[in-house]
């Protein structure tokens, strides 16, 4: 499923993934703010590094959190900011002057 249809272009393009939402923070948490608006069922988001040479993997980044299903799509996306900000704070504190670059995949409900 195409989870990027709904983002505007300019965060699509953004995106390291042709079908996923996959944003450094700030553009994440933009990204968390327009699905909230649009009533979008967030289901969770897991942590992706874009590596210095290209690749994109999973390595040292963040887990992310288990299925939100349970919750609205505002408290999903509180909860998400919440734990991306911190989680984010922390990657960057374990990987002091890496030029990797961490980014967030964020699941939604069709």
């Amino acid at each position: 499923m195409d989870q990027l249809r709904f983002l505007p272009i300019s965060l699509r393009e953004r995106s390291i993934s042709k079908r996923e939402i996959v944003l450094p923070l700030e553009a994440a948490l933009q990204a968390l703010e327009i699905l909230e608006r649009q009533g979008v069922q967030i289901l969770g988001w897991e942590g992706w590094v874009k590596y210095a040479d290209g690749r994109v993997g999973h390595g040292s980044a963040p887990q992310g959190t288990v299925s939100l299903s349970h919750m609205s799509a505002s408290e999903a996306a509180a909860f998400c900011r919440s734990t991306m900000r911190n989680d984010a704070a922390e990657w960057a504190s374990d990987n002091p002057g890496t030029t990797n670059q961490l980014h967030f995949c964020i699941t939604v409900k069709a």
